[in-house]
């Protein structure tokens, strides 16, 4: 559904569009200037729409108004005469010029987007941060204390189990803490020539612990004769520890995990595939956003941390359902750092 903004921008277009058609239908055809002047009329609605549209825009106005044209040229037709080609010509040009509209203001609203974003990130990192440091040292004091008095209960003491609870759910706090103040931090990135399999194999090592303990077959894929990347191991580390971890935990007990690397024309590609329920609708645009989550515990830090490392290294993450069930995100790094 259209807003009513939207909605009174296609009017606009349209009684654009209906003028210029009525003035060549309404004009004889003889007065072949005035018919000049009118098709080159036509590249306003053209320029309107692809700005308020964006391709999808160009594309309709391009195609509604060449249907419409249509009978308007072949009353005028004189079978390849000298005005038969410049009409054919100014046709192919203005499709020529709205493909090319319609590309570059949706490049455009793509970098717009993409600033608005990391502005936004950045304020909202610049708060997280702020308030996390404000509450790690009162966290730390409880934490420290609770298991202060934890030690010096006896084991048969009713409180011991109270306690116990009060320092599980402190340490989550902590926990969350690290990740707010992780997120508020800018990203430095410090490089090294690393073999990405490798990377890749260690962090699935690591993880088969916790798979194991959820009954998840982690099972890897991984490209041969994959060239050596320029990144930053810890960092790689920290998208691939996130990613398998989250891929577990959406994952029910028999069900199996895959993780893959391949090879493409910009990079390394990495594939973390899980079976579980998958993402809803409602929620793609807003899974790398942060404080936004599935689960009940978290900040909802740890997917917006990943993209904000991945975009930092030059790369793109994405994620796209499976066909049988499930979730896959794509990974894809640079070979080497820009310059």
């Amino acid at each position: 559904m259209f807003s009513h903004k939207e909605q009174m921008k296609i009017v606009i277009i349209s009684v654009m569009i209906g003028s210029i058609l009525c003035l060549h239908y309404l004009t004889f055809p003889a007065l072949r200037y005035y018919h000049a002047v009118y098709r080159m009329l036509f590249y306003l609605p053209l320029v309107l729409g692809s700005l308020w549209f964006g391709m999808k825009g160009a594309v309709y106005i391009c195609v509604s108004v060449s249907v419409l044209f249509l009978p308007h040229a072949i009353i005028q037709w004189e079978w390849f005469s000298v005005d038969d080609f410049h009409r054919f010509s100014e046709g192919v040009l203005y499709i020529g010029i709205a493909m090319i509209l319609g590309f570059l203001v949706e490049r455009e609203k793509k970098k717009h987007r993409a600033l608005v974003r990391v502005r936004s990130l950045a304020a909202v990192g610049k708060a997280v941060s702020e308030i996390a440091h404000d509450m790690k040292t009162p966290l730390v004091a409880i934490g420290g204390f609770a298991k202060q008095v934890f030690k010096k209960l006896e084991p048969d003491n009713p409180d011991r189990k109270k306690l116990g609870l009060v320092i599980q759910e402190t340490a989550h706090l902590e926990s969350m803490v690290r990740e707010m103040l992780d997120f508020g931090k800018p990203v430095e990135l410090q490089f090294t020539e690393i073999d990405f399999n490798e990377l890749v194999s260690d962090s699935v090592r690591v993880a088969q612990p916790i798979a194991k303990e959820n009954g998840i077959e982690l099972e890897t894929d991984l490209a041969t004769s994959l060239p050596s990347v320029v990144l930053d191991a810890p960092r790689v580390k920290q998208i691939l520890s996130n990613l398998i971890t989250n891929a577990i935990e959406a994952s029910h007990a028999g069900d199996r995990v895959w993780v893959c690397t391949s090879l493409n024309s910009l990079g390394v590609v990495l594939e973390v595939s899980d079976h579980g329920d998958g993402i809803a609708k409602e929620y793609h645009e807003s899974i790398f956003n942060p404080f936004f989550s599935t689960k009940r515990e978290g900040a909802g830090l740890g997917l917006g941390i990943v993209k904000k490392i991945v975009e930092t290294h030059g790369g793109d993450i994405s994620f796209s359902a499976n066909q049988e069930k499930g979730v896959t995100f794509t990974v894809r790094l640079p070979l080497r750092p820009e310059t």
